[in-house]
């Protein structure tokens, strides 16, 4: 019985998501089977004539209402946040303790689905079957605009994640609240995987500062989003004096900077 999907041979055909295991079971199952290579043909006949069909040119507004949808996003996030902080620090926000690792998932996932949908439009747009000899080789307009698109949604995110973690850094140093320190380490915490996928953007994105002072940040949410050691005021004038020899606030402020200053130029 074949137990090739239709699936199955979309991926072979584009060389994409499975291994060379699974590629050399397909060639092998194409080459022992008629039947197979039929359905093939025909697959590949619709993919080509699909990937044949223009690009559909978005209107004049529509990065503009992009845009405002994700400034409305980050400012209510970044507000969300700030509350939350500010509940834990006091007796009601206690009782939130036993959801924090569902959060921390959701946080992950949310953050996760923003990235593959912002590095999602510039790779569906610049997906294109190998040109004809009819065709033009250079990458079709669309492709070019989605791809600076979709790097200034990665800026975007990337951007609030830096304020966010500036405010980790600044309550670790500056608060001497138990419960406020407390939910700051959950907030570093969630902060960790967030990095991680921002670091592993900007570098498939080719931008390999950022990447590397991301790359620099997860030591420190590390240490942040762990409790302090048997002498709490040890620890926070260590951090202190790390925080001020690394100059780490400051990088944090010039990175945020250099990300927002193209995006507020050209809205």
């Amino acid at each position: 019985m074949d137990t090739i999907r239709d699936s199955d041979l979309i991926l072979y055909h584009y060389r994409d998501g499975l291994d060379a295991a699974a590629l050399a079971a397909i060639a092998q199952a194409l080459h022992d089977s008629a039947a197979l290579r039929a359905r093939y043909a025909a697959l590949c006949a619709t993919l080509d004539a699909v990937d044949a069909q223009p690009l559909p040119v978005p209107d004049a507004a529509f990065e503009q209402r992009l845009w405002q949808g994700f400034d409305t996003r980050l400012v209510a996030e970044t507000a969300g946040r700030e509350a939350a902080a500010h509940v834990r620090s006091t007796g009601a926000g206690r009782q939130r303790d036993a959801q924090a690792g569902r959060r921390g998932l959701l946080r992950y996932t949310a953050t996760a689905l923003a990235l593959v949908a912002a590095l999602g439009i510039g790779f569906l747009a610049g997906r294109q079957p190998v040109p004809l000899p009819s065709q033009p080789s250079s990458p079709p307009v669309a492709a070019v605009d989605a791809g600076k698109l979709s790097a200034r949604v990665l800026d975007a995110y990337v951007a609030a994640h830096l304020r966010e973690t500036e405010g980790v850094v600044l309550t670790a140093v500056n608060s001497d609240n138990a419960d406020l320190l407390a939910g700051n380490r959950e907030l570093a915490a969630g902060l960790i995987d967030s990095n991680r996928l921002y670091a592993q953007a900007a570098t498939r994105a080719g931008n390999a500062r950022l990447a590397n002072f991301l790359q620099q940040l997860e030591p420190l949410l590390i240490e942040l989003a762990n409790p302090p050691g048997s002498d709490p005021i040890q620890g926070s004038e260590g951090l202190r004096d790390y925080v001020d020899k690394s100059d780490v606030l400051f990088q944090l402020r010039a990175t945020q900077a250099r990300i927002e200053a193209p995006r507020s130029t050209s809205i």
